[in-house]
């Protein structure tokens, strides 16, 4: 369905790479873009002390992905990063806002580059606030911060333990869905769009869209 799509993801772990793998598995060109030494998630196992040789974690939300490391700190791997983006019709991330604008990769660069492109970024806690450039896990930024952990807890008993990555996978879902939408509306404009998502916002309202760099306004 998505045949001659190219995607570029600047992500790690699991609910940004998790919406690329949707993505590939509907024929996107997906072009991970991982740091020196991969994902994290790579070392999943041996993180927790478990010698394993596959890694299904790392393989669930990276299926079906073209992959290249570059060391984004260096000028030289920004422009191959930022060649990637010239040609993409996709760019997902969820590297945080403050490091993406010292890097010159935040959304308003890239869409001045590439005014076609749908710029997808998943954060914590979302683009606005104080809380903007805090890092975010499913099992804090989902469950504890959204009250979804409290709503689980059985009635005057302790929080329970919660699945990992339920949350992730619930945004994976809601960048997809932004990210498809972004696409149609290209198809009528000609103009890309900034697709905004956060692990700590209810379900319904997990991800939301900003208009095209000509128009700067929240869509109500």
């Amino acid at each position: 369905m998505l045949e001659g799509l190219r995607v570029v993801e600047y992500a790690t772990y699991v609910a940004a790479p998790g919406a690329c793998g949707i993505m590939a598995d509907w024929g996107a060109d997906v072009i991970k873009v991982e740091p020196l030494g991969g994902d994290p998630i790579r070392q999943f196992f041996a993180s927790v002390g478990v010698e394993e040789e596959r890694n299904p974690v790392f393989d669930l939300d990276n299926r079906g992905k073209r992959s290249i490391v570059l060391d984004t700190s260096q000028e030289s791997a920004r422009d191959a990063l930022l060649r990637l983006v010239d040609r993409a019709d996709v760019f997902i991330t969820n590297v945080r806002p403050g490091g993406l604008k010292r890097s010159g990769l935040d959304h308003e660069a890239l869409l001045k580059r590439n005014p076609r492109l749908i710029y997808a970024t998943l954060t914590g806690y979302g683009l606005e606030g104080p809380d903007a450039d805090r890092p975010g896990m499913d099992s804090a930024a989902f469950w504890a911060r959204s009250g979804l952990a409290a709503m689980f807890r059985p009635k005057g008993g302790d929080p329970i333990q919660l699945r990992t990555a339920v949350g992730d996978h619930v945004a994976s879902l809601a960048i997809v869905a932004g990210v498809l939408a972004a696409l149609r509306e290209r198809d009528a404009t000609g103009r890309g769009r900034l697709i905004d998502a956060s692990l700590s916002t209810p379900p319904s309202h997990h991800a939301r869209s900003v208009k095209s760099p000509r128009h700067w306004m929240r869509k109500r």
